[in-house]
């Protein structure tokens, strides 16, 4: 999978010398900060053994609800309940991917507000037959700018600490504050682009943004619907230095994930056979292995 999340070594950067009238001393680098004006802007600002990840797209449609819906429930084959999947996109994507539509599913994310700890997260989540458990979007569109970041970091503090992988399905970076925030404590950050021109010019803000988040040491890219019709061939982007894009792992394209989608299933779980679906798990093996890396 193109080492998607083997995690890049760290380099310390080299202190001042500092002239004290007598031998040469090297001043230590100070930690790494955590946090800024009070917000967190690293993983390790959250305490937990938890692996959270953080999918989103270069733009709306290239596939990132797809890719996060099939993911956690991936991992949840031989991890039931210890997998979360969160829906920041707004609403509708997620819960109609799952089958939880807003007048049959009441529990939504703003539920987390009365949340004040592990105790009481169980009302605020939703089972999936998949074994992984849900936070659902919100049930109104002008519901969405009540989801704020300081609800969403909470909520993640209490995920972190009680699953061994956290989901998140992000907008694009930019669109919002949901994506942001996630991000700042994200473990691992992928970005979901689609073989086409438009996906490819949206993506090289969306990772600058990134960069100027200071996440770009954590962001891996995929390659959705590879091979679909009419779509640029992968091998002219996987490697192409002038294009600015690295590619970490591709997914094909598979009609199945269209047709699972109008079924309110997900193809990962009904067809493990497919091509997609056998890509995905390749991707849960590998955040497994970071899982057992943490200490799981």
């Amino acid at each position: 999978m193109f080492g998607l999340f083997k995690k890049k070594a760290a380099v310390a950067p080299e202190g001042p010398v500092i002239w004290r009238g007598g031998p040469e001393q090297e001043a230590r680098p100070e930690p790494e900060a955590t946090h800024m004006f009070n917000i967190p802007v690293k993983p390790e600002a959250i305490p937990g053994q938890g692996v959270i990840v953080t999918i989103q797209c270069a733009k709306h449609g290239d596939g990132a609800t797809a890719v996060a819906t099939n993911l956690a429930a991936a991992l949840a084959r031989g991890n039931p309940d210890k997998v979360a999947l969160v829906d920041l996109d707004g609403y509708g994507s997620v819960r109609s991917r799952l089958g939880l539509p807003a007048g049959e599913f009441l529990v939504n994310i703003l539920d987390w507000d009365d949340v004040r700890g592990t105790r009481d997260m169980a009302r605020a989540l939703v089972t999936h037959s998949s074994g992984m458990v849900v936070v659902p979007g919100v049930i109104h569109y002008d519901h969405t700018p009540k989801v704020k970041p300081g609800l969403i970091l909470k909520m993640l503090t209490i995920l972190k600490n009680s699953f061994d992988a956290v989901i998140l399905d992000c907008p694009p970076a930019g669109h919002g504050n949901n994506t942001w925030a996630s991000v700042l404590v994200s473990d691992i950050i992928i970005t979901v682009i689609k073989p086409d021109r438009a996906s490819l010019d949206m993506y090289i803000e969306n990772t600058s943004f990134m960069a100027r988040l200071g996440c770009g040491d954590r962001l891996r890219t995929i390659l959705n619907q590879s091979g679909v019709p009419g779509g640029i061939r992968a091998a002219d982007l996987v490697d192409n230095r002038e294009l600015g894009i690295t590619v970490n792992a591709i997914l094909p394209y598979s009609t199945a994930v269209a047709e699972e989608n109008n079924r309110r299933r997900l193809v990962a779980q009904t067809r493990p056979r497919d091509v997609f679906s056998q890509a995905i798990l390749g991707l849960a093996d590998t955040i497994n292995a970071r899982e057992g890396s943490n200490g799981h």
